[in-house]
């Protein structure tokens, strides 16, 4: 039903047979991988192409594609192999991969990029080309879809790339954009949040559910106050404090919490950056995790960012997730 391939930059490629596969997604921040592959397996299409394993997994740059049937479910490029081997057995070989988006971690802007009233997606395309115009700094990362969003003003002093695309999208600012680099390595953008609701994919204990963890975010991850820091030092320093609703305070007590977004030159930004952050942290929150088959409901029937239904009747969970 999967199939995995190991492939260069240049595109030759090779369908590896493989033992484990896993592969998780979070919104606005990258996708990853773990494949483990059996090396007298593996061994057989080394040899059938006159090359050996440790050209296939780390030659040089290679990318990672886990397709379903004909659909490409994941893809990225191999952050770590490692080799395993005991006096019982033949060996065996683990890729860790992540998505294209991590590829720009390893990237910063130059000593002075400014941006001034300009569309956060079209910020974030800017980036990459930018990087990606550099000697040996090609990526393969091409536009997809970058809807209209909102404006914002940036300053950046050598300033992580990848970082910078995150702290322009909802996960760290109110009202800004979803983002994705997808498995055709393009950047997409969605406005004001990606994803549907299905009411029909529905996730329900004692039916499709095989395992699930339910964990209580409380006190000691809430925050009802933070003072964001913006840039600047000493009494100069730009600073500003966003409060939750003294609801929130009065079942809970003060509970501060601090940000620093030392780029940061302007007021209006530090506010929607600690809206964003109260916002995820001034109430308890549950966060749950499921296991369930991949074909109750088929994978590729739903994206990451879409709503589905889930029923944990046990601890009285109904809702859209």
């Amino acid at each position: 039903m999967y199939r995995v391939f190991i492939q260069t930059s240049d595109g030759t490629k090779w369908e590896m047979p493989y033992s484990g596969l896993s592969f998780t997604e979070e919104l606005n921040v990258d996708r990853s991988a773990q494949v483990s592959f059996d090396v007298s397996v593996c061994q057989a299409v080394a040899d059938g192409y006159n090359t050996t394993l440790l050209n296939i997994f780390s030659g040089g740059y290679r990318e990672l594609y886990v397709y379903k049937d004909t659909t490409i479910v994941y893809s990225g490029y191999v952050a770590e192999p490692s080799f395993y081997r005991s006096q019982n057995d033949a060996g065996s070989i683990a890729i860790a991969s992540k998505g294209f988006f991590s590829l720009l971690e390893k990237r910063y802007t130059d000593a002075l990029r400014t941006y001034s009233g300009e569309d956060a997606s079209d910020i974030m395309m800017d980036l990459i080309d930018y990087t990606q115009g550099l000697t040996y700094g090609d990526f393969g990362i091409t536009q997809g879809s970058l809807e209209t969003s909102v404006n914002r003003d940036r300053t950046f002093r050598y300033k992580n790339i990848k970082e910078a695309i995150e702290k322009l999208s909802n996960l760290h600012v109110d009202n800004s954009v979803d983002f994705d680099i997808d498995v055709n390595k393009q950047l997409n953008t969605y406005y004001p949040e990606k994803g549907e609701t299905f009411e029909n994919i529905i996730f329900e204990e004692g039916f499709n559910i095989l395992s699930y963890q339910i964990i209580k975010k409380f006190i000691d991850a809430m925050s009802n106050q933070v003072l964001v820091f913006g840039q600047g030092s000493g009494d100069d320093q730009l600073v500003e404090v966003r409060d939750a609703d003294d609801t929130y305070k009065s079942s809970f007590f003060l509970l501060q919490d601090t940000l620093s977004e030392i780029d940061v030159i302007t007021a209006a930004t530090l506010q929607a950056k600690g809206d964003r952050y109260l916002t995820k942290n001034k109430y308890p929150q549950l966060s749950i995790n499921v296991t369930t088959l991949d074909t109750k409901p088929d994978i590729t029937s739903y994206v990451i960012g879409d709503r589905c239904r889930v029923k944990i009747p046990s601890w009285g969970i109904n809702q859209l997730l």
